[in-house]
C-alpha cells in the first residue's frame, strides 16, 4: 500500500509521472472491471455527493490489530485512511478519475522541504490540530510515534531502518528511547527527519499508518479499548475485536482544514465484523448491513453478478497471493524441496478454486509495475511427476509438513487443503492447521510458532518494489515478532541488491536500467531460489446494498473509502 519519492519539484513530477503509469494501468489502481477485464459501470472516482447522513452500517472482516502502530491488515487501513493521518498522506481519490498516487500535505502544511542530496526532510506542522480526544497535536507527538512502534515490535519498524540514530532501536526495539535522526521543536512546529542516504520511497512511508500521529501519552502496548486517539475526520470511538466497531465523526475536526481530505459523509459508522463470506454477502443483500468489506463467496458469485448487477463491482488489485516457505527448516531450506512444490501447484486450479477472482503469475511483482517482466517460459509448468522426482533427490520424501492456512474464510481454508493435498501427492506427510484469520499473521510471522510452510498474500503499500521485496523477501529484515518474511527467505546476494536500489536517489528510480534490475531481483528469487510459490493477482469486490448509490465509490489501488459513500 504504497507510492511516491520526492526531492525536488522537478524531480518529483518525473518519478510522479512514472508511478502514475502503474497504477492507472494496473487494476489495483482503481480500475473497475469485470472477471474478464472488461470495465463495470461507473469511473471508480466517486465522491459524487457530500450529503450526510446519520448511520452507515457495514459488514467487515476481521483484523489483526485496531492499533496504528500494529495493524498490517486491510481491514483496518481501510478505517485508518479517514482516522489516523501522518505528515502527509494519498489522495483519496478513485485512479481512474483522478491521481490516486498523489502524495498530498497532512498535518504538516507541506510534502515536505527535501535537502542535504536527499537525506534530509523538514515539515512544520498546521496550526491549531487536535486529537479526536482534545489533546493538541504537537511535533513531538511524531518522534514518540515512531519510538511507539519500536516499543510495539510493530511490523512496520523496517520501514524506518535508514533513519539516522535508530541501530539502538532496531538492535533492542522494546528498549528504544530515542532516534537522534528526528529532531522535533514543539514552540516551532519542526519535525526534521535525517537519512543515511537517499531513499526513493520515504514520502510514501511517511504516508502509512505505521507513520500516522498519536499523542505521546498513547499506551506503548496495544491499545484497542478504544484504540488510540484519531486526527483525521473521523475517530473510532469502541472496537470489540472480532465482533464490532463504530466510527463517529471526530469532534474536532474543522471542515475542510486538510484540503482534498474529505470530511465524509456519515455522522457514524457502524460495523459488524465476520470472516463468514455468505452471511454477510446475505447481511447486505438483505439491506441489513449497506456494504460487505468481505470478498463475495465464490460458489455463490454468480448468483449475486446475476442478481445484483448494479451493485456489484469488481476490482483488480496490486496483490499477489503465494505460499511461503521456510527456508530455516526442513524440507524446505532445501531447494530441490522448494521447486518441487513450484511444480506441484497448479496456478489456474488456485484460480478456479477463487471463483475467477485473480489472474495465474509465476511472478512476485504486479504485472503493471513498469519493473514487471513475466517470466516466460512458465519457470514450473505444473508437473507432479517432475515434482515427485525432486521430492526424492532432495531427501525430504516422507518430511513431516504442517501447512498454515486461515481457518474462516471459506476460500482460503480451501486453499490451505489444496496445498496440503499436492505437497501428501508428491512425497511429503502434510497435515493442516487452520488458524482463525484475526490472529492468523501474528502467529505465522513469530519465530516461536516455526511455521514450514502456508498462505499468504500481499497488497501493495505502494507501487514500487521495495515495498515487496524488502518488506517481504529481505533476509536482513527478518524478525522474531511480527515477522513480514514469513519463510525467511535470506539470498544474502539479493539482499544487497535490494538495498542498493532502495537506496537509489528519485532521478533514478525509475529509469529503464532500474527496472530491469527490479525484474532481475524477481526473476532470482522466483526462480533461482525458488523462493515462495506466487500463485495469482487478485480481484476484490465491492458489494452494496440498494440503499445506497455505488457511482459514489472511491476505490483507490486496494481499498474503497466508506466515508464517501452516499444514499440513493
Amino acid at each position: 500500500m504504497r507510492t511516491k519519492r520526492v526531492r525536488s519539484v522537478a524531480v518529483a513530477a518525473v518519478v510522479a509521472a512514472g508511478l502514475a503509469l502503474v497504477v492507472s494501468a494496473c487494476g489495483g489502481g482503481g480500475g473497475g472491471g469485470n472477471i474478464g477485464g472488461t470495465s463495470t459501470s461507473g469511473s471508480g472516482g466517486g465522491g459524487l455527493s457530500t450529503a450526510t447522513y446519520p448511520t452507515l452500517k457495514v459488514v467487515w472482516g476481521t483484523t489483526d490489530y485496531m492499533d496504528p502502530g500494529l495493524s498490517y491488515r486491510l481491514e483496518s487501513w481501510q478505517l485508518f485512511q479517514d482516522t489516523y493521518l501522518g505528515l502527509v498522506y494519498k489522495a483519496h481519490v478513485g485512479c481512474l478519475s483522478g491521481n490516486c498516487t498523489e502524495i498530498k500535505p497532512g498535518l504538516a502544511t507541506t510534502i515536505g522541504t527535501v535537502t542535504n542530496g536527499g537525506k534530509s526532510y523538514k515539515f512544520t506542522l498546521r496550526k491549531g490540530l487536535k486529537y479526536s480526544d482534545g489533546q493538541p497535536i504537537k511535533a513531538s507527538d511524531f518522534k514518540n510515534t515512531i519510538i511507539r512502534d519500536f516499543k510495539l515490535s510493530s511490523p512496520g519498524i523496517g520501514f524506518f531502518s535508514n533513519i539516522v540514530g535508530v541501530d539502538a532501536c532496531e538492535n533492542n526495539p522494546t528498549k528504544c528511547s530515542d532516534i537522534s535522526g528526528i529532531v522535533t521543536d514543539d514552540k516551532a512546529g519542526t519535525i526534521e527527519i535525517n537519512l543515511k542516504s537517499p531513499e526513493s520511497d520515504f514520502e510514501y512511508v511517511l504516508s502509512i499508518p505505521f507513520t500516522s500521529v498519536v499523542p505521546s501519552n498513547t499506551p506503548q502496548k496495544d491499545t484497542e479499548s478504544p484504540p488510540p486517539a484519531a486526527n483525521g475526520p473521523y475517530y473510532i470511538a469502541s472496537y470489540n475485536p472480532s465482533k464490532s466497531f463504530v466510527m463517529k465523526r471526530n469532534p474536532n475536526w474543522k471542515k475542510n482544514e486538510i484540503p482534498g481530505m474529505p470530511n465524509g459523509n456519515p455522522d457514524v459508522v457502524n460495523g459488524t465484523m465476520t470472516d463468514d463470506q455468505a452471511q454477510a454477502a446475505q447481511l447486505t443483500a438483505s439491506g441489513q448491513a449497506e456494504y460487505d468489506e468481505n470478498i463475495l463467496p465464490t460458489d455463490q458469485l454468480a448468483h449475486y453478478k446475476n442478481k445484483y448487477p448494479d451493485q456489484l463491482k469488481f476490482w483488480t488489485t496490486p496483490s499477489t497471493y503465494y505460499f511461503f516457505m521456510n527456508w530455516r527448516l526442513k524440507p524446505f531450506n532445501n531447494l530441490k524441496a522448494r521447486q518441487a512444490v513450484n511444480y506441484a501447484i497448479n496456478r489456474e486450479s488456485l484460480v478456479n478454486l477463487r471463483g475467477g477472482l485473480g489472474v495465474a503469475t509465476y511472478n512476485f511483482l504486479p504485472p503493471n509495475y513498469p519493473q514487471y517482466k513475466k517470466l516466460t517460459p512458465d519457470p514450473f509448468p505444473y508437473n507432479l511427476t517432475k515434482a515427485k522426482q525432486l521430492v526424492q533427490q532432495s531427501g525430504m520424501a516422507g518430511q513431516k509438513v504442517t501447512v498454515y492456512t486461515i481457518s474462516d474464510v471459506a476460500v482460503d481454508l480451501s486453499t490451505g487443503e489444496y496445498l496440503q493435498g499436492q505437497l501428501n501427492k508428491i512425497g511429503f506427510k502434510a497435515t493442516l492447521k487452520p488458524l482463525a484469520g484475526a490472529n492468523y499473521f501474528t502467529i505465522v510471522g513469530n519465530q516461536s510458532t516455526k511455521a514450514q510452510i502456508g498462505f499468504t498474500d500481499w497488497f501493495e503499500d505502494y507501487p514500487y518494489p521495495s515495498d515487496w521485496f524488502n518488506i517481504l523477501l529481505n533476509g536482513e529484515n527478518i524478525t522474531q515478532v511480527h515477522n513480514n518474511n514469513y519463510g525467511n527467505v535470506d539470498d544474502k546476494a539479493v539482499n544487497k541488491q535490494i538495498d542498493t536500489l532502495d537506496h537509489l536517489p528519485p532521478s533514478q528510480a525509475l529509469a529503464a536500467s532500474t527496472n530491469a534490475k527490479w525484474a532481475a531481483v524477481d526473476k532470482t528469487l522466483m526462480v533461482k531460489d525458488a523462493a515462495v510459490v506466487p500463485y495469482l493477482n487478485g480481484i476484490l469486490t465491492s458489494f452494496f446494498s440498494s440503499k445506497l448509490d455505488p457511482k459514489c465509490d472511491v476505490f483507490d489501488d486496494s481499498q474503497d473509502d466508506v466515508i464517501q459513500f452516499c444514499q440513493k
